[in-house]
């Protein structure tokens, strides 16, 4: 006599093939978000805001990577960005999508289009209350513009 596996839950089954899968899909978008963090893109290696080198967040908001001080001061801006530690979370296929069509490189272009490095200065990471004012304008202001998505003009 051949007896059928059970699928489910309960006594004589294990874990559903559909949470087993889904599990197995969140690892792999976690993997991939650590890898664009890390050698697919060599831009993706430094904070997008401060420079400081070694991310460990996303900002989902607008696709870069950021470290650890900036993650909170994203935060605490208006409106306030979502943000995610690359390896303390899941992440969903759209997102991953989305910050591979993105990263630091892109986000550049993005918000920093106008910027002038001669003109105006990249705050020092050490300095939070900098950090948060180049982040006000760079974000609320809008200050250095480059082409903007349709859908980041609701910012």
């Amino acid at each position: 006599m051949v007896m059928a596996a059970k699928k489910g839950p309960g006594p004589g089954g294990g874990v559903s093939g559909g949470k087993a899968e889904a599990e197995a899909a969140s690892e792999v978008w976690c993997r991939r978000v650590r890898e664009l963090g890390g050698c697919s893109q060599a831009g993706n290696r430094h904070c997008f805001e401060c420079a400081q080198r070694g991310v460990t967040y996303v900002d989902i908001t607008v696709g870069s990577f950021v470290c650890t001080t900036c993650s909170g001061l994203l935060r605490g801006l208006n409106p306030p960005h979502r943000v995610k530690s690359i390896s303390m979370t899941t992440f969903t296929e759209p997102e991953v999508v989305f910050l591979q069509s993105r990263g630091n490189e892109v986000c550049r272009k993005i918000w920093l289009g106008l910027f002038d490095a001669r003109t105006s200065l990249v705050p020092d990471s050490r300095d939070p209350q900098k950090v948060k004012e180049f982040l006000q304008e760079k974000y609320e202001k809008k200050r250095w513009p480059g082409t903007f998505p349709r859908r980041l003009c609701q910012l």
